[in-house]
């Protein structure tokens, strides 16, 4: 199964929680699947945010996930260049990218 995320919010403390919350649920049916976290509406992210993303990173590698980053808005662009963590996530510009299956979109 592939995993559109889509947070509702920005990502500080409440966005954040919310959306581990969201990846916590999803890792036992999500294993070997592409996780993209789409986040057009996300425009900014605090420290909190930052961790969840490290931590989403994390659960994605440790289950064999591949995770990508879609409509990423700029201020959130120049924040994980700004705390060197641009190369650690792969960014895509389209969906066609990753999914050429079904994908179910969870809203957080």
């Amino acid at each position: 199964m592939n995993i559109l995320l889509r947070p509702q919010r920005n990502l500080d403390i409440k966005g954040a929680s919310v959306l581990q919350q969201k990846v916590d649920s999803l890792l036992p049916m999500a294993k070997n699947s592409a996780w993209v976290l789409d986040l057009v509406e996300v425009n900014t992210i605090d420290h909190y945010g930052l961790t969840a993303l490290v931590e989403i990173r994390k659960k994605a590698r440790e289950n064999g996930c591949r995770l990508y980053l879609f409509n990423v808005k700029q201020p959130v662009r120049e924040l994980l260049k700004i705390t060197s963590l641009e190369e650690e996530f792969k960014t895509i510009d389209s969906l066609e990218e990753v999914f050429r299956s079904k994908i179910r979109l969870v809203l957080c």
